[in-house]
Parts: structure tokens; C-alpha cells; sequence
């Protein structure tokens, strides 16, 4: 019989979805030891978990015994996003027709924008983003717009850990000038 966590659910299953998380915020591939040193558990335990996540194909183990996120993922996010999008698709081209220009639902994840599903505007010229696509916050509009919502403490830490890396020559580099940029959305926002 499975054994239930102290909030509830099923203790197995709640360890194995932080090992997940801990691959994917890893970028997606990792040590035993350095995922032993982020979740927090026994090694016989990460060990024992990762070894069935493995035989389900969610986890693989690469030729120099790291683990890696394994493609029974795939179909999963697939289909996830597939439902998410199908349910944000009558919003989205309301909100697209009411302005007249792409609307997109991203979420901020790992210090960056994943874009979920998009309706694109009428017009020729037009904003295009592949739905799946991970993108650097503080590059994009949609970024932008999330990181604004952050404290400037919360938004220097995710510049920390993610980079300020150029993509175009208008690419904010700096923290004073993404801060700043961010301060004039805030004030933007609020009219």
C-alpha cells in the first residue's frame, strides 16, 4: 500500500514529480548526486524512484549515468498543451478580434516564457511564436509584461540566474536598464 504524505496525497508520487521538476529545472538532464543535493531525500530513495521513472520511460539514463527527462514526456506535454490551448482558443480570438493583433497565453516558467497557445491577428504583418517555444523574459513583451509583476528584488533574481543574453541590438543587458524598463510598465499599467 502506497504511503500518504503529510498533506494528503501519495508520498511516492509527490517524490517523483520533484525529481521531475528537479531534472527539468536542471535543464533537463542531471547527476544522481546533484539531484540527491536539490531534492533532499535519501539516495536509496532517489535512486529506487528514478529507476521506475526510467522503466516508464518518463526518465532515461544516459552513457554517462546522468539522468535525463525521457521521451514518455512528450506525448504528455503534448496533449496538455493540446487541452490547455483548445480551452484558451475562444479568449484568445475574442481578445485577438477586440484588438485587432495576435494574442498569445505564455506562462513564466524557469526564469522564462513558455508560450501555450496563440490566435494569430488578421493582418499580413503579424507576430508569429511557436507554440512550446521557451523564450528569455526579459527579451520579449510577454516577458516583460510578467516580470513586472515581480518585486525588483524577485526580478533581480531571475536576471541572475537566467542572464541578460543580447538577441537583437534592442535586447535589454543590463539590470538598471531592465529595471527601469520594467518601473515604466508598472506605470503604464496602471492608467
Amino acid at each position: 500500500m502506497a504511503k500518504e504524505s503529510a498533506a494528503g496525497g501519495v508520498q511516492s508520487v509527490e517524490r517523483s514529480a520533484l525529481l521531475l521538476d528537479v531534472l527539468a529545472r536542471a535543464g533537463g538532464r542531471a547527476a544522481l548526486a546533484d539531484i540527491a543535493a536539490v531534492a533532499g531525500l535519501p539516495m536509496t530513495t532517489i535512486h529506487r524512484l528514478l529507476r521506475t521513472l526510467v522503466e516508464l520511460g518518463f526518465v532515461r539514463q544516459t552513457p554517462t549515468r546522468h539522468y535525463a527527462l525521457g521521451p514518455g514526456l512528450i506525448p504528455l506535454g503534448d496533449l496538455a498543451s493540446q487541452m490547455l490551448g483548445a480551452w484558451a482558443h475562444p479568449y484568445l480570438a475574442q481578445l485577438a478580434r477586440d484588438v485587432g493583433e495576435t494574442a498569445n497565453l505564455a506562462m513564466f516558467e524557469r526564469d522564462g516564457v513558455v508560450y501555450l497557445a496563440q490566435v494569430p491577428s488578421p493582418h499580413a504583418m503579424r507576430m508569429f511564436t511557436e507554440v512550446g517555444r521557451r523564450v528569455d523574459a526579459h527579451c520579449t513583451g510577454m516577458g516583460k509584461a510578467m516580470l513586472a509583476e515581480l518585486d525588483d528584488a524577485e526580478v533581480l533574481a531571475v536576471s541572475r540566474r537566467a542572464g541578460l543574453t543580447p538577441r537583437t541590438d534592442r535586447t535589454l543587458t543590463t539590470e538598471p536598464a531592465l529595471l527601469s524598463a520594467l518601473a515604466q510598465i508598472r506605470a503604464q499599467g496602471t492608467r
